[in-house]
């Protein structure tokens, strides 16, 4: 009896209970919205290079969810373009708590690291990014590998950032980063030939390149390759007075 009448008295209510639970869903949604929309004005400022308002837009959207990944992991990058480092990393590592299997807070964490000069951290970040980026066969893992490798260059661990440069080409051929620090990386290595090599396929994709011209003179001019060096010293000039011109 009891047991019908708490049934019966539930019954009753459910019209008022799911029209509370559908004036709360209705409030959440528009709250996620204007969050949204925060979000995405905070971008727009990011894109113009307005940094005190992109922060601004960043934190009206946390205010209204605090659990936003999008704007945690937006403000991280606004406040690591702003040089506020630590800042940075407080925002980053917010977001992977919210989710840790999103790999751009683990890539762009790495980088804040770096600038502090925690190198091991920054390593650790990098191949979370690389395993997470390969899981989702995304050809951001070439990027990943690449900074490691550079990361390993920092602390003179040559051989890892070799292998790390390489793994990067292996996934993307046509990464005309990589392929310039693998030169650098040959460099280092006093191995010139494969130096040389790696600095032309640089110009193979970008003929404009003059960070990897400039290291070529470099190269040809302590060979003693007059003729190559004065080319290489032509091509820069050219590159510099067409940059003058587009001013």
């Amino acid at each position: 009896m009891i047991k019908n009448m708490l049934i019966l008295i539930l019954h009753k209510k459910m019209p008022s209970i799911a029209w509370t639970m559908l004036l709360v869903f209705c409030i959440l949604s528009g709250c996620g919205n204007k969050a949204n929309n925060h979000n995405k004005e905070g971008i727009l400022f990011y894109n113009k290079g307005k940094y005190t308002e992109a922060i601004g837009e960043f934190k009206k959207a946390l205010e209204l969810n605090p659990s936003f990944y999008d704007a945690h992991y937006h403000l991280g990058i606004v406040y690591y373009a702003k040089g506020m480092t630590d800042e940075s990393i407080i925002e980053l590592k917010k977001a992977i708590d919210i989710d840790p299997n999103e790999p751009k807070a683990h890539y762009n964490i790495a980088f804040a690291y770096v600038a502090k000069e925690d190198v091991a951290t920054a390593l650790t970040e990098y191949r979370k990014a690389v395993d997470l980026f390969a899981a989702r066969n995304d050809k951001k893992e070439a990027d990943a590998y690449l900074y490691m490798a550079v990361a390993y260059s920092l602390i003179e661990k040559n051989d890892e950032a070799l292998s790390a440069c390489k793994k990067a080409l292996k996934i993307n051929p046509d990464l005309e980063d990589a392929h310039y620090f693998l030169g650098v990386c040959y460099y280092k290595r006093n191995m010139i030939d494969e130096a040389i090599a790696a600095f032309k396929k640089v110009i193979q994709l970008n003929p404009k390149s003059e960070k990897a011209h400039n290291l070529l003179f470099t190269i040809y001019d302590k060979l003693g390759k007059t003729e190559e060096s004065i080319e290489e010293d032509r091509i820069l000039k050219q590159i510099a007075r067409e940059r003058r011109e587009q001013q």
